[in-house]
Parts: structure tokens; sequence; C-alpha cells
């Protein structure tokens, strides 16, 4: 399955759907914020961030899943219902240490309580998603805009009931999504449990446990210290500048398809990384100037109370890119790494191979972060949280640039990065003179300025022309190859 992945259209639909998922999020959370106050708010962010420390054993199995299930193996049932079952002790460890955080952080209790029906579905979901990444990425483009879509909805009908009402919109749209995605992959379902594979990779669990072990604390460290060291209210303006930098974060699944695609490949070269990495150059650096130009404008969308949090946007945006970058970089080692195709593969090859170096990484960042944000966080607030991030991921960065460097194209790269910055230019220019007011003139100077950004694209860079016919011709055999099917 995974070669008949188109990697440009199915790296396209997943930007395109996580950056529709990013302004249904954006049009959630601003609707949150004006209607909640700013301790909800903060409240809302430390649950969800105390939630991941919980979803540390969620992408255990589904590691090995989708790159099991590219290469043809048939484990929905048997992943899912395994996973299920890893959630429960979970899930009474998270109702225990509710009670415990609760009285710390001045946050009823009540809220941890319903924010713990989550931790179930995300186990069943993970796994299942895997399957739909490993063999109809495109498809998996879906899954945010439909989830964030669902919460919308059904927070204008909860939001009488604040916070809580907020919650249970999350979890029913949660459910909408996973009854969404069985009946996608109901071909890939096998006739009963896969005893055999269980065993095996259950054997190996300590490879992705290493992983997710930093990766999850990882992703929330900064904002559960923000919570912990300042107050709820700090914490509502550095999450909404997460939430903002997420728009470039989007981006990085972009990659997802390519690696795939290697999994059922040998080798890959200098030309097929270039065109990967300029087609995320793309759209991440339009949005990374883009959004510290408007910074001010961005954060006012959810509220006049919020503008003067706009100066710890930068920082966020700038690491989000490097994070995006090592993305990128770390899926393309581990999709050329082959080790792992046996099941019967040995502890000591893992350790040697691609995938426990990629993700050894994740605790070098995990460690920079927390220990250069409880340094920063207390004279500097926000900004030292942000700081930190962006210090991690430019450290991580250089590492994965040294050990891809066999395969990156470094001075064509250069010259792409160069074209993409000058074609900003007339955009930012617009963006600077345009100065909008109010959110609806920010929305349309958004829309203008990547308008403006990419007819300079277009006119300045031939090899940019080459690539957008390169996706529209395989758009066009995607819809003959669906209607053939169709009929």
């Amino acid at each position: 399955m995974a070669k008949k992945i188109r990697v440009r259209l199915s790296g396209l639909a997943l930007f395109i759907g996580n950056i529709l998922s990013f302004l249904l999020g954006f049009v959630f959370i601003v609707l949150v914020s004006r209607k909640l106050s700013q301790e909800d708010l903060g409240a809302w962010f430390f649950i969800g961030s105390l939630l991941t420390y919980f979803q540390v054993l969620e992408k255990v199995l589904p590691y090995w899943v989708i790159r099991d299930s590219a290469r043809g193996a048939k484990i929905v049932k048997t992943s899912s219902f395994f996973n299920l079952l890893i959630s429960i002790p979970l899930l009474a460890s998270f109702l225990c240490a509710s009670y415990a955080m609760s009285d710390t952080v001045g946050i009823d209790v009540i809220l941890f309580l319903i924010a713990s029906l989550l931790l179930p579905i995300y186990y069943v979901q993970a796994p299942v998603t895997s399957v739909i990444y490993a063999t109809r990425p495109h498809l998996a483009s879906l899954r945010n805009p439909m989830i964030d879509g669902v919460k919308i909805l059904l927070a204008l009908l909860l939001l009488p009931y604040g916070l809580k009402g907020v919650l249970v919109a999350v979890i029913i749209a949660n459910l909408v999504y996973l009854i969404y995605s069985i009946a996608i992959v109901r071909d890939c379902i096998e006739d009963r449990l896969r005893i055999d594979w269980l065993k095996s990779r259950i054997r190996h669990a300590w490879l992705p446990l290493f992983r997710s072990a930093s990766g999850y604390v990882n992703s929330a460290s900064d904002s559960f210290l923000v919570g912990i060291l300042l107050s709820p209210i700090d914490l509502s303006y550095y999450g909404i500048g997460i939430t903002i930098s997420n728009a470039i974060r989007s981006s990085a699944q972009m990659s997802l398809p390519f690696s795939v695609k290697l999994l059922a490949k040998e080798e890959t070269n200098q030309r097929e990384i270039r065109s990967l990495f300029k087609f995320i150059l793309i759209f991440v650096i339009p949005m990374l100037l883009g959004g510290i130009v408007l910074a001010p404008n961005l954060f006012g969308i959810f509220g006049r109370a919020y503008v003067k949090g706009a100066w710890i946007l930068p920082p966020l945006l700038l690491a989000a890119v490097f994070s995006t970058y090592s993305s990128a970089l770390g899926e393309m080692l581990k999709g050329l790494e082959k080790i792992d195709k046996s099941l019967e593969v040995g502890y000591r090859d893992l350790l040697r191979s691609k995938l426990f170096a990629v993700d050894s990484l994740d605790y070098l960042s995990t460690g920079i972060l927390i220990t250069l944000s409880v340094i920063l966080i207390p004279p500097m607030g926000g900004f030292g949280a942000a700081f930190s991030r962006l210090v991690a991921s430019i450290i991580i960065s250089l590492i994965l640039t040294y050990m891809s460097r066999q395969y990156l194209p470094f001075r064509r790269l250069a010259v792409d990065l160069a074209k993409i910055i000058v074609a900003c230019l007339p955009m930012i220019v617009f963006l600077m003179l345009f100065k909008p007011v109010g959110s609806i003139r920010t929305f349309i100077s958004i829309a203008a300025g990547a308008a403006i950004y990419f007819a300079s694209l277009y006119a300045i860079d031939s090899e940019s022309r080459k690539l957008i016919k390169l996706f529209l011709n395989e758009l066009s055999r995607r819809a003959h190859f669906s209607k053939e099917l169709a009929l």
C-alpha cells in the first residue's frame, strides 16, 4: 500500500487538513476565551497539559502499527483492544493525581474528572489512526477538522455550562472521529487477535516507550511549569501563543507520507529530499514571517486583554519552524531504517538503529527545555518558557542535520530558502502598511498576504512552478483513479 502513496498529494492533504484544523481550533479557542474567564481558560490549558503526562503509553503499540501496516500487516483489532487495556491503570492514576492538583492550582476537581474520559478514547484512537496514516494518509487529513468542527458546534450549545460544557464537547467530538476512523479501516481489521504480533512488539515496547516518555513530557512541560511557577492567567497568554504557533507545527506531518513510502523502499536521493524540504519551506517561512508581523493582531483576536502577551509569539513561532524541520529529518531517518522488518529483531540491533538514535534526542530536548524553563520562567515569565523551547528546538535541529548530512543538498536548499524569503518581502510590506484593526481585518490581511506571497513565488521561482504543476498532475491522477473505482 505504501507504494501507491502520492507523497506530495498526501503531504499537502495532511497540511491543508491541519491548517483547516488550526483555523477551526483557533475559532474554538477564541469562542472559549471570550466566553470564559481568564482563570477558566488557564484551567483549560493546565488540564490539557496534565492529561498529556498520562498519554505516555498511548503510542507504544501504534509506533509499530504504522510501520507494520505500511508493510501489509492487519492488526487493527489487536492493537486497539490492547491499547484500551493499557489505558485503564493510567486512567486510575490520572484520577488520583487530579485530587492532589485540584487543591494546588485551585481548579474544580470535577473538571479533571470529566477530562479523564478522554484517556480511553485517545488510547483507542491512536492505533486506528496509525493504520490510516500507513495506508491512506490523505484520509487522515480529515481527523482534526472533523474533531474541531464538531467541537465548535457542540460548544455553542454547551458554553452556558462553562468549562464543563467545553470538556463534554471535546469528548463527544473525539467519539465521532473514532467512529469515522473505524469505518475507514474496516477492510484492514483482522479476523482474530494477532497474539503473535502482540508478543513480538510488546517485547520491543521499550523503544516506543523510550520515545513517548520524553515526547509527551516535552510537549507539555513548559505549559505545566508556567501554570505551576506563575498563574493560570499567565498560562492563558502562553497557551494562546502555543495555539497560534501550532499553525506552523501543522506542516510537520507533510513529511509523514514520505517516511511511510520509504518503509517500502530501500533508499532515497538528494533530489527527493530537496523536493520534500522545499515543499515544506514554501508554507513554513511565510507563516513565520507573517506571524511575527501580525503578532499583536493575532493575540487581539482572542480578546483585547491578551494583546499584551503578544511578545512571546516570535520565539514560539521560530521554535515551531525548527521543530518542523527536525520532524522531517527524523521521519526521513526512521523511514530509511529497515532493521525492524523482522518480528524477531533483537534489542541490541534496535539500540544500534536510527530509530533509537533519533528518539534519544527527545530526552536531550526535554532536559534542555525543563532546565531552562525552571531557570528563566521566574524572572522572565512566559517569554522565558518560549525562549527555552526555542533553544531546545535549535539544538535538536543541528544534531539531526549532522546525522542527515549525507542526504541533504545544503547549497540548493539555501538557494530555495533565499528565493522563498524574497517572495515573502511583498507580503511583509503589505502587512506592515495595511495595519489591520479587528479580527475580520486581520483574517482578510492574512488571506491577501498569502495571495501576494504565492503570486510572488510563482513569478520568481521556476522550480516552484514546476512543483505546483507536479502536485496538480498528481491531484488529477488521483481524481481519475477515484472515478474509475466509483464506476
